[in-house]
């Protein structure tokens, strides 16, 4: 008698991870579009409005559960950790379906190794870009670069 009711708990366990609704929901939400903007490379500075896309149409028309997303900034450790700045969102509340939202840089140190994660039913992570901000040795202002020209009609350049 035991041996038939633990055979028939096994067989209602087995059902449940075959049901159709389980598949249906996990094949729905196992999306990722991936980040066209910014692309490997990029450079932003801090204060600027920037765009950040991605491509709706690797979602083959498959509507998510929950379709707001929220965009996150990281960075990647040499080591290859990736470690995101979850408490201070650069956007949030929008469609995973428009493809585009608009972000200003925050204030941050300059550095080659920036991310962004698109969080909603998705995930995707951008390829390494970079962001010419504050620095601590240098001032509280972005760095720009500042051409002179000197009396001898040469130009030169300081940072």
């Amino acid at each position: 008698m035991r041996v038939i009711s633990m055979v028939f708990a096994l067989g209602v366990i087995a059902l449940s991870f075959a049901s159709p609704v389980h598949n249906h929901v996990l094949r729905r939400d196992s999306v990722s579009p991936p980040i066209t903007n910014p692309t490997a490379g990029a450079v932003w500075m801090v204060g600027e409005t920037q765009t950040i896309t991605w491509d709706v149409a690797a979602l083959h028309g498959a509507r998510p559960s929950n379709p707001e997303a929220m965009i996150i900034l990281g960075t990647v450790a040499e080591d290859g950790q990736m470690r995101l700045m979850y408490e201070s969102p650069l956007a949030s509340g929008f469609s995973i379906l428009s493809g585009t939202v608009n972000v200003t840089v925050p204030s941050l140190r300059s550095g080659g190794n920036y991310i962004l994660c698109v969080f909603g039913s998705t995930r995707d992570i951008s390829p390494p870009f970079t962001i010419v901000g504050v620095d601590p040795d240098r001032s509280s202002a972005p760095h720009q670069l500042a051409l002179h020209s000197p009396s001898d009609g040469q130009l030169a350049h300081s940072a």
